[in-house]
């Protein structure tokens, strides 16, 4: 029998594990996974992904840029994401200048510049305002642009990606912007001359149900690593092949136009020779992909300029590098290693490594003029509120961003050729995990997400339902066959006669374990009704007294002998000291991301970001209602319908019909 049960509980397992394999790997088969999952009633829509161009290219490094189409009959650009803005700007053909030949822009730069738009074109064409650019103007960016409204879509045709009528758009005149750019925030623009907020592009997404939450991932791609890794942009959900999930949550600010902010702890270079500290003071700093430069503390632009021999030049405040210099870090190969939480002190942390590569960079016009010069993309202020983690720190990190929960989530890049994409959608409202995680929680995340049972995890269930019967069952015939056996055989040992009638049982035997009970000084009873038998008092050494002991001991004779233990009767949970215990909280889970959880949390658990509540108090403690200059300070809170104010301006006579 035992035989039996043994052979039948390792076929049940084997049966077990070959259906659990079979359906991981057929999930995890496709070229390229698009999950919807289901959250309550409700099936979320496949993320919007956008098209790479498939070109490498710009004027201040060697970008990943992105395809769109703007108005009817439409064209296709060339463009930029920019995670810290929200609307669409195309290089303006019938401007002035738009080719900057006195800085050494050649006179045939559309082409080069992403494609140029003419607005008299476009049948769609609604002319609006001319303002003032505004992205990064604190920074030191300038640009004026004819706004309007037009149709624009992702990719170069209706099949690869989607159309939304009634865009903003601008047509833009800049030397600082070179290429167009597509905005991935959800801020709703204001116009001075329009009484309604202008939803953005990615807004217009979710209120049309093309996309179930608030959400975008994106990350800029790698020249450098393998056969150069193109960049990505996701609306509604995240790649989870593309990062390494942790679990640290981020929470966002209240300031509308700098709101995903981290803390960066610290940064240290490494080399052969060992680590050194570039920075070591906590400070605030804005993700912005607009721009190509970390913007840091003036002393830790000094401790690189001191640890690698770099210097500003003065024409251009760049810090442009000769052959030997440039050869020398070639040489070291220094990685950076950039230490990120949500706060300035307590929380988790993340480690972002980026190596030299990434900082190998070239500039040319109209950036530097009539020139073309190795840099190393690092910019100096002195004002706390302008830090800025720039493109070059996105080739390595991958954003995740949910607005609905203000959170997001920042992880390091991975780079395999032999991976799948796994892109996962975000749910609008995130669920809530059994324990706090990451930054006060990504849990990377961290933000374990629900998801539906899997059939093989259900045929697991089932499986192991059948076999706990069969033990239970096994058991249970195994203890009657032994007490039936127990009950039939002879006791092995022969009562030892004292007296006629009257017998003593041999220490340790079971016959007298069963009759015996002394429990603290009380008598002795009767037991199964069988009368206790006391020994008679003969001129034999025999047992006289029985000494008893406390707690499960062994009685004793007076003369030292021992009889057969005693029971102690016991409440049995009482000896097991059982307590409960709450169900533990993972991040990664490849087939949700999260997410994230992710880590995750993946996750991106499904997770990249973690749960989350409602809408969380402002870190930067900013906000900027009507942007005219520097950040002011205060306490607030955003929210999605929170639109971003505009100053209006007149062109000079610089336009051109």
């Amino acid at each position: 029998m035992r035989a039996l049960a043994k052979k039948l509980l390792c076929s049940l397992v084997l049966v077990a594990w070959v259906r659990g394999s079979a359906t991981s790997f057929d999930e995890d088969l496709g070229e390229e996974e698009l999950y919807k999952r289901d959250t309550g009633n409700v099936t979320l829509k496949a993320p919007v992904i956008g098209v790479v161009s498939e070109d490498w290219e710009g004027v201040d490094g060697t970008w990943s840029t992105f395809e769109i189409r703007v108005g009817t009959p439409p064209n296709v650009f060339r463009v930029l994401p920019v995670t810290s803005w929200q609307e669409t700007w195309v290089v303006w053909g019938s401007a002035a200048g738009h080719c900057n030949t006195s800085a050494g822009v050649s006179p045939n730069c559309g082409d080069a510049r992403g494609g140029l738009f003419y607005t008299s074109e476009s049948s769609t064409w609604v002319n609006g305002q001319e303002q003032y650019l505004q992205l990064d103007a604190d920074l030191g960016y300038e640009g004026e642009g004819q706004y309007g409204f037009d149709t624009v879509g992702l990719g170069y045709t209706n099949e690869t990606g989607p159309t939304l009528t009634h865009q903003i758009v601008s047509a833009m005149v800049s030397n600082d912007f070179w290429f167009g750019i597509i905005g991935m925030g959800f801020q709703p623009t204001n116009f001075s001359g329009y009484g309604d907020p202008q939803a953005s592009f990615a807004d217009t997404l979710y209120s049309n149900g093309s996309i179930s939450s608030m959400s975008w991932s994106y990350t800029a791609g790698a020249y450098y690593r393998l056969k150069s890794v193109f960049g990505q942009m996701i609306f509604g959900g995240y790649d989870a092949s593309r990062f390494t999930p942790n679990n640290i949550t981020f929470t966002m600010t209240g300031d509308n136009l700098r709101d995903i902010v981290v803390t960066i702890r610290s940064i240290t270079s490494t080399t052969g020779q060992g680590n050194t500290t570039l920075m070591s003071t906590p400070e605030f700093a804005l993700i912005d992909s607009g721009v190509p430069e970390l913007w840091l503390p003036v002393e830790v632009c000094q401790q690189f300029e001191k640890e690698f021999g770099l210097e500003v030049d003065q024409e251009s405040g760049l810090y442009l590098l000769n052959e030997t210099t440039h050869q020398n870090l070639l040489n070291i190969n220094p990685n950076f290693t950039f230490t990120l939480a949500d706060q300035k002190r307590g929380g988790s942390t993340i480690d972002i490594v980026i190596p030299y590569a990434s900082f190998d960079l070239n500039v040319t016009s109209p950036v530097v003029i009539n020139k073309t010069s190795y840099y190393f993309p690092l910019k100096s202020t002195s004002d706390d509120t302008l830090y800025t983690l720039g493109r070059t720190f996105l080739q390595e990190a991958y954003v995740t961003t949910h607005y609905e929960s203000r959170t997001f989530n920042v992880s390091q890049c991975i780079f395999d050729d032999q991976v799948s994409p796994h892109v996962v959608a975000l749910p609008p409202t995130l669920p809530t995990s059994t324990s706090g995680s990451g930054s006060g929680s990504k849990g990377s995340g961290s933000n374990s997400s629900s998801k539906k049972l899997s059939g093989g995890a259900i045929a697991g269930i089932v499986i192991g339902a059948v076999v706990l019967f069969v033990l239970v069952f096994v058991l249970i015939f195994l203890c009657l066959h032994r007490r039936r056996k127990d009950e039939a055989e002879p006791p092995s040992t022969p009562p030892i006669e004292i007296d006629a009638g009257k017998r003593l049982e041999p220490p340790g035997s079971a016959q007298a374990s069963n009759y015996a009970s002394e429990v603290e000084g009380q008598e002795k009873v009767e037991i199964q009704g069988n009368p206790i038998m006391h020994p008679q008092e003969l001129e034999a050494e025999v047992p006289t007294a029985i000494v008893g002991g406390a707690g499960p001991s062994y009685g004793r004779l007076a003369d030292g002998g021992a009889m057969s233990p005693i029971r102690e009767q016991k409440t049995p949970m009482a000896e097991l000291g059982a307590e409960e215990r709450g169900l533990g909280e993972g991040y990664r889970d490849q087939e949700e991301t999260s997410p994230q959880s992710g880590d995750g949390e993946r996750g991106l658990r499904d997770h990249i970001v973690s749960p989350s509540s409602d809408t969380m108090p402002s870190i930067m403690g900013r906000t900027r209602p009507i942007r005219t200059g520097s950040p002011t300070v205060s306490e607030g809170t955003w929210s999605p319908s929170t639109p971003v104010q505009r100053r209006g301006s007149k062109f000079e006579e610089r336009f051109e019909n």
